[in-house]
C-alpha cells in the first residue's frame, strides 16, 4: 500500500540524519552524512560550512539526492525515502530564520554562524521503498513534484 502525503512528511520529519549526494566536478557522485537538517513538509533544509566542498559542487551542479532512513527500523517493516531535486542556497533573512528555527527543533545545540550557509531542496521526485508492501510492484513508490 502506498504511503500518503502525510505519512511521507512525517517520515522525513522523524529522520535524524540524511545522506546527501552531490555531483563532483568530474561528474561523480559524492555522498556524505548530515545532521544539521530539518524538513518543512517535503522540503529539506540543511546547514553546512560555507567553504565546504559540497557548496562548490552545488554551485556547479545543483542536482542532489537526499537519502532518509528513520532510526530503529527492522525488516520486514522497513522504509527508506530518497528525495531528488535541486539544492538552492537560502539568502533571504526570513528564509534563513525559518530554517534555523526548524533545524534547532531537531538539533537544539545548533548554532548558525557567519561561516555557515543554509540550503533548501524542493523535491522534483521522491522514491519510497516500503518492504512491508504485500505486492512486489508496490514496494517502490514514485511521487512526482512540480519544480
Amino acid at each position: 500500500m502506498a504511503l500518503t502525503k502525510t505519512e511521507i512528511e512525517n517520515y522525513l520529519k522523524e529522520t535524524k540524519r540524511i545522506l546527501l549526494s552531490t555531483v563532483t566536478e568530474d561528474q561523480k557522485a559524492d555522498v556524505r552524512i548530515l545532521g544539521a537538517i530539518a524538513t518543512d513538509g517535503v522540503k529539506t533544509y540543511f546547514s553546512t560550512a560555507s567553504n565546504a566542498r559540497k557548496t562548490a559542487q552545488i554551485a556547479a551542479n545543483p542536482n542532489v539526492a537526499i537519502y532518509f532512513e528513520a532510526p530503529g527500523q527492522e525488516f520486514p517493516n522497513y522504509i527508506n525515502i530518497t528525495v531528488y531535486g535541486k539544492a538552492k542556497k537560502v539568502n533571504c533573512e526570513k528564509g534563513i530564520e525559518k530554517a534555523k528555527a526548524l533545524i534547532k527543533e531537531k538539533l537544539p545545540h545548533f548554532e548558525f554562524t557567519e561561516d555557515k550557509s543554509i540550503y533548501v531542496v524542493e523535491p522534483e521526485e521522491i522514491k519510497i521503498f516500503n518492504s512491508s508492501a504485500e505486492l512486489q510492484q508496490d514496494k517502490i513508490q514514485i511521487e512526482k513534484y512540480d519544480a
